[in-house]
């Protein structure tokens, strides 16, 4: 996930360098996308390791 995470970055900073702004709006929308889910993945470990809780469900 943390690769796909910085090759969307790349894309994003190589589409802002061609001037695309539409592209770079679509790759931030995936870096975005992808770093929320490394986040999640990292505070799925805390839990299981004890050093967080689990979130209460509503």
């Amino acid at each position: 996930m943390a690769v796909v995470t910085a090759s969307d970055a790349l894309g994003a900073h190589l589409r802002l360098q061609r001037g695309d702004v539409e592209g770079v709006r679509q790759a931030l929308g995936r870096t975005e996308a992808s770093l929320i889910g490394v986040l999640q993945g990292i505070h799925g470990l805390r839990i299981a390791i004890g050093d967080a809780q689990e979130e209460p469900k509503e």
